[in-house]
């Protein structure tokens, strides 16, 4: 928000500016807008590109090497290292071992004793991790989830292409809502802006959070659970399915709205010739 806030701003006062400078014909708006739209969309595509891998989770995405499961391989949470443990399975207090894999809970890692209080606690004589770092006598976790060096590395990219977007699609935002000033007669004015605004409720604002999130719960991994019983929030997302579901739902809609710019374009041109 701090950086996409005032580029967009930006580029929404930079696109009236532009219109007002080379008094552009609405002709002329609609292919501004057209084209801002197809270059932000194309850029949008480059989104596929930033990766970020699943995090390892013993039992869940990462296998406990080297040590047989007691439990079915979907839920293979239980090892010969933590079958002595009684480790609750509806807990979640992840903690990060050495050797780079994350477990649920430090009962899971099969530690026995710790150090430390809050955040600064460490756990020692964990057998789980022992079990994937051979040769080391005393292996310990920390509390939280391990670093992903790949997310730290491509973040920067992510935000410099979030930025690019934002603001090309704020640059054609100005142009295209004085195309729809300049295209309908004045006593119809304050009409087209209810239509507009309703339209933009009833397709984009209302239903996308219901299909959006549907998709994103098809690639939760591990799912929390409430003190009631119930279904809690999701703690590991399978990252790559969540990437490929949401950018290319995001993708197939914006190809849509592409096809109904130059429609657009197609019409005004045709109208104002």
């Amino acid at each position: 928000g701090v950086i996409l806030l005032p580029i967009t701003i930006l580029g929404m006062f930079l696109g009236g500016f532009l219109i007002k400078k080379f008094k552009l014909h609405i002709t002329e708006m609609t292919k501004f807008a057209c084209i801002t739209f197809i270059v932000a969309y194309l850029l949008n595509l480059l989104y596929f590109t930033c990766s970020c891998e699943v995090l390892q989770v013993a039992g869940l995405t990462a296998p406990y090497s080297g040590l047989k499961h007691l439990s079915y391989p979907k839920n293979s949470f239980m090892a010969s290292c933590n079958a002595d443990c009684s480790c609750k399975l509806d807990q979640w207090d992840p903690v990060c071992g050495d050797n780079g894999i994350t477990y649920m809970t430090a009962c899971f890692a099969g530690c026995k004793s710790s150090t430390g209080m809050g955040k600064n606690m460490v756990f020692h004589n964990c057998s789980c991790v022992e079990g994937q770092v051979h040769g080391l006598g005393n292996s310990t976790a920390v509390l939280g989830q391990c670093q992903r060096e790949s997310c730290t590395k491509a973040f920067p990219y992510f935000l410099a292409l979030q930025a690019a977007c934002a603001f090309i699609l704020a640059l054609g935002g100005t142009p295209t809502y004085m195309i729809m000033f300049r295209s309908v007669s004045p006593d119809l004015k304050s009409f087209a802006v209810g239509i507009e605004t309703l339209g933009g409720r009833v397709l984009g604002g209302l239903p996308a959070p219901i299909y959006f999130g549907a998709l994103i719960d098809e690639t939760c991994l591990k799912w929390g659970t409430k003190n009631c019983g119930g279904s809690g929030s999701c703690r590991v997302y399978d990252t790559k399915a969540f990437r490929n579901v949401y950018l290319g739902l995001i993708a197939g809609l914006r190809a849509g709205c592409c096809l109904l710019y130059i429609v657009l374009s197609v019409l005004i041109m045709k109208r104002f010739k």
